[in-house]
């Protein structure tokens, strides 16, 4: 039982709040108690002091009321030597009064502070004492004025001095010595005093050296060293060494205070292999960054030789028809006398090959148009199976040429809000590159459709048809495949240029494509399933009908 009682007094007297106020407590203590032995020796010596003052004024009270007295002596005799009259004599007699008065006043006070009854006694005898003495003056004073009346007044006056020097001198001298008596026992009062409180002074600073170094050995060592130590780990925290630990002894508040350093300490090490972990993963994010920005610039470089080349080709497809226009134009005009059938012929040349030239200058056009952005739609609403017969019209002989059939389904009622000349333009180069890429005998086939809402346009042959890997490239502006090396396959902006008019219509294009061998004519139409070919659909949105809609009320 006593250890488990005493057990709790210990934790509270181990916490450093209690310490503190442990050692707040005594350095109070110390300081009352200091406090109230310098009250207590400054009242004994203000009493001591009292005491002197007291006794060296009553000192110099009886010296003046001797000096009163004197004066009124001889003040007696001389009015006794003059012819009539009392002279000076009454004045005199009061100053002699007023200083028996003030005497009377300064020992009634003393009396008063006294708070020792012997003392008080003392003081009392004395106040009758000169009581006494101031009845001998009043007596004196009575016979010196009944003298001055008689006709013998300076033998009156001279014998009435005598009687009053014989009673008066000696209790007068007695008065005198005890308060010079009193004086001196002041005096050493205070120097004793004096000397007591040096020595419990020494005392008292001594004991005090003593209490604050055990204070300091029971509660302040073991704190500024822990302080010290919590300071160095700190120290080594901020150079980087994480891995700094504090010995945690006690269950105080610097002790709880050094456990969360050890615990900020660990957090700072997660932290840090945190931190090492994260640079490796940003430097890791870098270089795969570097490596995306290095085959960006590949890319980059792709494209400029694309460019390149598609400049190249620009000049080619430009110069050839020129080219022959000239030549066709000198071989027409050597003669002095051109035939009309020559000069009709090479005007025919000269006629497909401007055509020719001026189609390359449009698609030029619509690509400078479609890099800036600066084209003007004007919609109307535009009939499907017409925008067929046109790029028909426009494609037949040149599929005939190469020995392909153009066909086209019906497409009656189906019409979208377009740009007329902008969707021609664009289904009649996709039935162009299907006549360019398909092999003789082959079938071209234009298909129209509404699905959900949409207008479905799809143009199929059954060329040798575009690799899987190609696929996602062939919207790219100048991209012409690994395999476009032949004259007159165009300069590889006709899909990016109908995907950027039909994304502008609110539309969109995709392309399927199979490759393989060609298909002989009997084995199958633009729609077998097995064979290659290639399929692109324009999907671009339907005309609503017509709805009457009431007024809002």
């Amino acid at each position: 039982m006593p250890r488990l009682s005493l057990s709790p007094l210990r934790m509270r007297l181990s916490a450093l709040r209690a310490r503190m106020a442990l050692l707040l407590a005594v350095s109070v203590l110390v300081t009352a108690v200091s406090a109230a032995a310098l009250v207590a020796v400054l009242g004994f010596v203000n009493g001591e002091v009292d005491r002197l003052a007291s006794a060296q004024q009553r000192l110099e009270l009886l010296s003046g009321l001797s000096g009163r007295i004197g004066d009124y002596a001889l003040v007696a005799l001389q009015a006794a030597q003059a012819p009539d009259g009392l002279g000076n004599l009454p004045a005199a007699g009061d100053r002699a009064r007023e200083a028996f008065r003030r005497f009377g006043m300064a020992l009634g006070e003393d009396v008063a502070r006294q708070a020792d009854e012997e003392q008080r006694t003392l003081m009392a005898a004395r106040s009758r004492t000169i009581a006494r003495l101031r009845a001998q003056f009043e007596m004196l004073d009575q016979r010196v004025k009944a003298a001055m009346i008689t006709p013998q007044r300076a033998v009156g006056v001279r014998v009435a001095l005598d009687v009053f020097a014989a009673g008066f001198g000696a209790p007068l001298g007695q008065a005198i010595e005890e308060e010079r008596a009193a004086a001196q026992a002041a005096q050493q009062a205070v120097r004793d005093l004096r000397a007591r409180t040096l020595r419990w002074g020494i005392a008292g600073v001594v004991l005090a050296l003593l209490l604050a170094a055990l204070i300091y050995h029971r509660l302040g060592r073991s704190l500024i060293r822990r302080v010290a130590d919590v300071s160095a780990a700190a120290a080594e925290v901020a150079r980087g060494r994480t891995d700094t630990r504090l010995t945690v002894t006690g269950h105080d508040e610097l002790s709880l205070a050094m456990a969360r350093f050890n615990r900020m300490a660990m957090q700072l090490a997660r932290r840090e292999a945190r931190l090492v972990a994260d640079q490796q993963r940003l430097q890791e994010i870098v270089d795969a960054r570097t490596a995306e920005l290095r085959g960006a610039n590949e890319r980059l470089e792709n494209v400029d030789l694309a460019r390149r080349r598609f400049f190249t080709d620009v000049s080619h497809e430009l110069r050839t028809p020129l080219t022959v226009i000239l030549g066709e134009a000198e071989v027409t005009l050597r003669p002095a006398a051109p035939r009309p059938d020559d000069m009709r012929a090479a005007l025919q040349v000269i006629q497909a090959r401007a055509r020719r030239l001026h189609r390359r200058v449009e698609d030029l056009l619509r690509i400078a148009r479609s890099e800036t952005g600066q084209i003007e739609l004007e919609r109307r609403p535009v009939a499907i199976a017409a925008l067929f017969a046109e790029a028909a019209e426009t494609v037949t002989p040149l599929a005939a040429a190469r020995q392909l059939t153009l066909e086209r389904a019906q497409a009656a009622g189906l019409t979208v809000e377009a740009d007329r000349e902008w969707l021609r333009q664009v289904i009649e180069g996709l039935v162009a590159n299907a006549v360019r890429h398909s092999s003789p005998g082959g079938t071209i086939r234009m298909e129209a459709a509404e699905e959900a809402g949409e207008v479905v346009l799809r143009v199929r042959d059954q060329g040798e048809g575009i690799p899987r890997d190609e696929l996602p490239h062939v919207f790219e502006r100048f991209w012409r495949g690994t395999g476009s090396g032949r004259e007159g396959s165009g300069f590889g902006i006709g899909l990016a240029l109908a995907k950027w008019i039909v994304e502008r219509h609110g539309g969109s294009i995709a392309i399927e494509s199979r490759v393989g061998a060609p298909l002989a004519p009997d084995e199958g139409g633009p729609s077998a399933g097995d064979g290659p070919g290639t399929c692109v659909a324009i999907r671009l949105p339907a005309i609503l009908p017509h709805v009457t809609l009431e007024p809002a009320q």
